[in-house]
């Protein structure tokens, strides 16, 4: 029985529920939820802002999620399928700004144990090898930030990319795709933007008002707002033309000018113990905002603009508890109300403001888009492929038909002049269907965008296959990276997977753990990301489990195991198995109370975890010390736990013979692995401190060594336990590693990953004078390693890197020192078919161009093989030591038969080869080779 039919049943009163998944391809799967009867902590709002390593996206985006998600929930669908991040998110952008250079607070390190003695390790890190971008797309920041306005008799379309900057804001013509304008900012941009009605927009980026002028084709920074503010969402403009804008983490409203950016006045702090106030929308006669607040004190408060300091709550009933009312949508006499009921679901509520009551939206529709009022007075409604109207300024609002459409979903539904634009995204793709307000449909449009690199929020490498893959921060789905090649693909649109917080590789499969809501999916790797039917959805832990964020992830011999961290507003993580043989996922909830579980390793059926006082977003931190613990994976009984004095966060964990190790920002603790006694402390670095996150530290060990490589405020740190040496060997890293099948370490640098060599090898010889000839390091990179023997030919080789390029120098007293671009066209053939030195033999040339292509000779013990390349037929091989290569090389090669458009290939009992002046080769074995035309 699938959740969609609400269908449970009830295994034990006091413990578990069974429910059944149901999944894309009709299939169930079924689910053991086990709930701990230890206490959870009350959830309280939390003063302080975001880090860079734990930035959210907040409850409006939490909740919007819910609403498009098709399986095990009631609340129908409702944006796109990546369930659109809310821009300001929230721990906005003055984390984002900060990135991961920062200044650490200074505080001694928590020694556990006794302090190991620790010298400097003779150590160097040289980064070889460097793929960029690893995650790149074209994703809004939310359905906010996207819209569309008019400006005299051209219309446009507004959209914020959720990229790092970079691109951050493009303007499309809204009625041919083609893109208008296109600006960067300083960090992400946050909430919505509202136009004056002339080509002005106005948004932010943290608490920096920015300013674009549509006609004009610029942009430009306005004024930081200061008072605690970090950052402004949801921007208004009264009578006055004065703006209005939302906050956090003051909670209070304040009204700006627009020429400056520079602030007016502000309100009290809406609510009690409000952070946030946000969700602005503003009366028609643009003298009463209404705001919505969250997360302590949720409700829907409204604001004369002319009278700002005593704003009145207006008091949503049946509100729900810790969250965000993050919309609303003023429209004639109504107000729309996203908000959450009792049970924790997201309601619809709409308040008249003349009689002051509280009414159910007359139809149901897509996600949290009402168009702005028409010149009738209407507004439309996607419901669920039916376009409707309703006129908000009546008492009593009716819904009625408008057309059908093919959208059952929607990112934004806009509204200029009488043509309504209704958008929906896939990666990477934005479009629109236009209809007129009379129901005409006048066709759709595709957006020419342009794709963006995102910060890498999640990376893992799969050694059989040197495939890398990654998560982005506000990311639209899983990305892939063929570290050998720089191939490069995103996921099918149907993967149901967004910001992926952790993955584990098992085998030929990929378990994901996608925020929000704790979505675990299955990728079947060997399909590729690009094929929607390789991705299997196993659970959603939110509506079920109040749990968020799947960090931690481990492979037992039984079970995949992960650890959560919780909704916003809640503490206490979840332990999570699923039965690597049938998929059944079950779910041990709040296993360590009040901790967020953000990292896992494993060992027979055994599972050793990390936990962080970190709670959800919104929630007070733990206030106690952070706990390292073992259990069982076939049961989820606690072995044992250690809790480690002084700490507030611990990462890895990472086991090593008989003993296990996490990392704090400035240490690395060895327990032993039986019972989870303290033995011993490695300080790295004193005077690392910061606020608990759920990703700040990362520890790997390095594979057949007794080192670990550490990595915490952007440096990589090797640590040899047998020795306790310990050297930096990267700087300026972002938060990942991971090994590929040699064992060398990639580590992520912001949205690139970088090949960390240790331990440099030199070059030298005749190699080494063929490598300097080429330019060295700057354009060939460094050794991938030593130069190495090779049979053939009696030869020697070795591999450089740099950049996506792929070069091997190899060198023979028969053929000289050539070399070969093993990532061009020539390359791959070289070392596909060619099965590299095993086939050809070595290069007796360097590749030599002419116009439209380039080859290369290469000779194995005196039989020479030409690999031909050309733009417009490929690449193809001659042997030119027998039958047709041999009567290619006597009628003149390209002269007389052209370059080859095929490679040589059997064809009944002959074999044949096609060339490019119309000439085709064949042969039989004992006779002369003869040709076609």
């Amino acid at each position: 029985m699938c959740l969609e039919c609400a269908g449970h049943e009830e295994l034990d009163r006091n413990s578990r529920t069974a429910i059944s998944i149901h999944l894309h391809h009709h299939r169930t799967i079924p689910i053991v939820m086990t709930w701990c009867s230890l206490p959870c902590a009350h959830p309280r709002s939390s003063g302080a802002y975001e880090s860079d390593d734990s930035r959210d996206v907040g409850p409006d985006a939490n909740r919007e999620n819910r609403m498009h998600q098709n399986h095990g929930m009631s609340v129908p669908a409702g944006v796109s399928r990546r369930g659109l991040f809310s821009a300001v998110a929230v721990l906005g952008s003055a984390a984002a700004i900060a990135s991961h250079v920062r200044t650490p607070a200074v505080a001694a390190a928590a020694v556990q144990g006794t302090q190991a003695p620790t010298g400097k390790l003779g150590v160097s890190g040289a980064v070889v090898a460097r793929h960029r971008n690893i995650f790149r797309s074209f994703t809004l920041t939310s359905s906010s930030g996207i819209g569309v306005i008019a400006v005299g008799q051209n219309r446009y379309v507004i959209t914020f990319n959720a990229g790092d900057g970079l691109d951050t804001v493009q303007i499309f013509n809204a009625d041919t795709g083609a893109l208008h304008f296109k600006a960067s900012t300083s960090a992400k941009v946050g909430g919505n933007f509202v136009h004056d009605g002339k080509g002005n927009l106005y948004f932010s980026v943290g608490n920096l008002v920015m300013h674009v002028s549509v006609p004009g084709k610029t942009i430009r920074r306005l004024a930081n707002v200061q008072g605690g503010i970090t950052d402004l969402y949801d921007f208004q403009l009264d009578y006055k033309g004065r703006l209005w804008a939302g906050t956090y983490p003051t909670g209070v409203v304040v009204c700006l000018e627009p020429a400056t950016g520079k602030e007016i006045t502000r309100t009290p702090r809406l609510g009690t113990g409000n952070h946030y106030a946000r969700g602005l929308s503003i009366s028609p006669d643009r003298k009463t905002v209404w705001a919505g607040t969250g997360t302590a004190d949720p409700d829907l408060f409204r604001i004369d603009v002319d009278a700002p300091s005593s704003p009145k709550r207006v008091g949503i009933p049946g509100v729900g508890k810790n969250f965000t009312v993050s919309r609303t949508a003023a429209r004639g006499r109504k107000v729309f109300v996203w908000h959450n009921g009792s049970t924790g679901k997201e309601v619809l509520s709409v308040y008249d403001t003349v009689a002051r009551t509280w009414a159910p939206s007359p139809t149901s529709f897509v996600g949290r888009s009402v168009s702005e009022t028409d010149a009738a007075g209407y507004v439309y409604v996607n419901a669920w492929g039916v376009l409707r109207r309703m006129r908000p300024g009546d008492a009593a609002m009716k819904a009625e038909n408008v057309a059908t459409v093919s959208e059952k979903s929607l990112v934004h539904l806009g509204i200029a002049d009488s043509h309504l634009y209704l958008f929906t995204e896939a990666p990477s793709v934005l479009r629109a269907t236009r209809i007129t307000t009379a129901g005409a449909h006048t066709g759709s449009v595709g957006y020419r965008v342009v794709p963006v690199p995102l910060m890498t929020q999640s990376m893992v490498i799969d050694p059989r296959t040197n495939m890398l893959f990654s998560g982005g921060y506000r990311g639209d789905g899983l990305c892939s990276t063929n570290l050998a090649t720089g191939a490069f693909a995103h996921s099918a649109p149907a993967s149901g997977i967004e910001q992926i917080e952790g993955m584990v590789v098992d085998g030929e499969k990929l378990y994901v753990g996608s925020y929000i809501s704790s979505v675990i999916v299955e990728h079947r790797t060997n399909r590729g990301v690009t094929d929607s039917a390789s991705y299997r959805t196993l659970a959603r832990l939110g509506p079920s489990h109040r749990q968020s964020r799947p960090f931690g992830w481990a492979v037992t011999t039984s079970h995949v195991v992960f650890g959560t961290v919780p909704e916003p507003g809640y503490r206490g993580g979840a332990l999570g198995t699923i039965e690597r043989s049938t998929g059944k996922v079950t779910v041990y909830n709040k296993i360590m109370p009040e901790l967020s579980i953000v990292g896992l390793a494993a060992a027979g059926d055994m599972v050793y975890g990390c936990t962080s006082a970190r709670a959800g977003y919104g929630a007070n931190d733990y206030e106690g010390a952070s706990v390292v613990f073992t259990a069982d994976a076939r049961t989820g009984a606690v072995r044992w736990r250690r809790t480690l004095p002084g700490t507030s966060e611990n990462y890895g964990p990472v086991l090593m013979g008989n003993f296990l190790y996490v990392g704090t920002l400035d240490t690395v603790v060895e327990l032993r692995a039986s019972d989870g006694r303290v033995m011993r402390t490695f300080v790295l670095d004193e005077g690392r401190s910061e606020r608990p996150a759920w990703q700040n530290v990362e520890l790997v060990r390095v594979p057949g060594t007794t080192r670990l490589a550490h990595l915490a405020w952007g440096t990589v740190t090797l640590l040899d336990i047998a020795t306790g040496q310990h050297g930096r060997v990267l700087t300026n890293a972002h938060k990942h590693m991971s090994f590929d099948s040699t064992g060398a370490l990639w580590v992520t640098t912001g949205n690139d990953v970088v090949k960390l060599r240790l331990d440099a090898e030199k070059t030298s010889g005749a190699i080494g004078a063929k490598y300097a000839a080429m330019g060295g390091a700057p354009s060939l990179g460094h050794p991938e390693g030593p130069q190495l023997a090779v049979a053939t030919n009696s030869g020697i080789m070795q591999r450089f890197f740099r950049n996506g390029k792929a070069t091997s120098i190899y060198s023979s007293s028969s053929t000289g020192t050539h070399a070969v671009e093993t990532s061009s066209a020539i390359g791959r053939k070289f070392a596909g078919l060619g099965k590299a030195d095993r086939g050809y033999g070595l290069p007796s040339t360097d590749a030599v161009r002419f116009s439209g292509g380039a080859y290369q000779v290469f000779n194995n013990a005196g039989r020479t093989t030409r690999v031909v390349t050309t733009t417009q037929y490929g690449t193809f091989s001659i042997e030119e030591y027998w039958g047709i290569g041999k009567a290619w090389a006597a009628a003149g090669r390209d002269t007389g038969w052209g370059w080859p458009i095929e490679d040589e290939h059997a064809v009944g009992s002959e074999y044949v080869q096609r060339f490019s002046k119309n000439v085709t080769a064949h042969r039989v074995p004992g006779k002369s080779v003869w040709v076609t035309k």
